[in-house]
């Protein structure tokens, strides 16, 4: 078993949680809160576990981007939607 560590002020669970579906299917995880950080534990399947690591840690790096991304573009997408929308005539004036 091996340990990872993230900064509770710099990452959110959810985000942590996402990043560790995409290797649900490499190792099983038991995350835990201790303190100001969230514990992983990682149990791997017969993988090199420094490159699942790596990859664990940039896949938390490209879910947190993602979720930045879409919190700053949110009013954007609704407006593009909305107006997608009120050209179909399906929403009455």
């Amino acid at each position: 078993m091996n340990n990872l560590f993230f900064d509770k002020k710099v990452f959110q669970i959810d985000t942590i949680k996402r990043a560790l579906y995409r290797f649900a299917d490499n190792c099983s995880f038991d995350i835990s809160c201790v303190d100001d950080e969230i514990r992983v534990v990682i149990v791997t399947y017969n993988n090199d576990i420094n490159e699942l690591i790596a990859k664990i840690r940039n896949e938390v790096i490209d879910q947190d981007l993602r979720d930045t991304i879409s919190k700053e573009t949110h009013d954007i997408r609704i407006l593009i939607l909305a107006n997608a929308f009120s050209n179909t005539g399906l929403i009455e004036s």
